[in-house]
């Protein structure tokens, strides 16, 4: 099976279950492997990596067509992006729109949040979401406390006031999973990081925004507990993913860090790093349909 992406989606009971989407050989649609603490796993990648498609206007995943290796960053070969509803929307600054004239009204006419996560080793982030899934797309970065800037009308307007509020000090639109890595046995206060974010929003009064952003606390949601001993990262960048074997019990997840243990050993692994490569696993799959893809944007 071809992984696709690292999933979290919610439960009927509000929580939040933690997972990996699958293309299969001889199924139709996407499949969801649940990742769930105490799970063995007895997993081996196999390369190269290949393109895990794009989504159509319909917010469906469309396979490849030429299931086209990747030789390169990123998760599409060149046509599936050139075809693909919303990757436009990826590199969008608010300034040009390269979408489609469907995307354009689709964006024009839906409600976003401009909001600002913090993580436990004190970095502040600022990024746009749909309204309706900001919660889920925190908890699918990682990040440990998360609150709401600004709700606005329009895509390329929460965009424009991403990209002006990302260029102030102290402040990024990318973590990067090594430094998610470093932090994980960080801890920090919620007061702590309201502060942080008080003080950020103090220092941008003149672009007519709201004074208080309340911040969440989101450590409950994911499955990982405190860990007393530092993991050990599944592979450095240099090494090769294909053949390569990762066994071990589930600790738990954040984001898409998962981590294992061996006895009391830990490793961590960074799930995206796998995204395009084939899994060899005896671990059980559950079915789920392509209706929530939409929700992703």
């Amino acid at each position: 099976m071809r992984i696709v992406d690292v999933a979290w989606r919610t439960s009927e009971d509000g929580t939040y279950e933690s997972g990996m989407r699958v293309w299969r050989e001889g199924v139709e649609g996407l499949e969801f492997v649940p990742i769930t603490p105490g799970k063995h796993l007895n997993w081996s990648f196999r390369g190269p990596k290949h393109c895990v498609g794009n989504i159509d206007s319909s917010g469906k995943l469309v396979k490849c067509p030429e299931d086209a290796i990747i030789l390169r960053q990123g998760s599409r070969c060149g046509p599936c992006s050139a075809v693909d509803f919303y990757d436009p929307c990826i590199r969008c600054d608010g300034r040009t729109c390269g979408a489609t004239e469907a995307r354009k009204i689709q964006c024009d006419m839906s409600d976003y949040v401009v909001y600002v996560v913090v993580f436990n080793d004190s970095t502040l982030k600022i990024g746009v979401s749909s309204k309706k899934r900001v919660r889920l797309r925190w908890i699918e970065q990682g990040a440990d406390f998360g609150g709401i800037v600004e709700t606005i009308t329009g895509g390329r307007k929460a965009r424009r006031l991403e990209d002006r509020l990302g260029k102030r000090p102290n402040v990024t639109k990318v973590v990067r999973g090594e430094r998610k890595i470093k932090s994980l046995q960080d801890t920090l206060d919620i007061e702590v990081a309201q502060s942080i974010v008080d003080d950020f929003i103090v220092g941008i009064e003149s672009i007519e925004l709201g004074t208080q952003v309340e911040m969440e606390y989101l450590s409950k949601y994911y499955s990982l507990p405190v860990l007393d001993v530092k993991p050990t990262p599944w592979r450095k960048r240099t090494d090769p993913i294909d053949q390569r074997p990762l066994v071990g019990d589930v600790v738990g997840m954040k984001g898409s860090l998962l981590v294992t243990s061996i006895g009391s050993s830990y490793t961590v692994t960074d799930l995206k790093q796998v995204v395009g490569y084939s899994l060899d696993s005896d671990g059980d799959i559950t079915m789920v349909t392509q209706s929530g893809l939409m929700d992703f944007f």
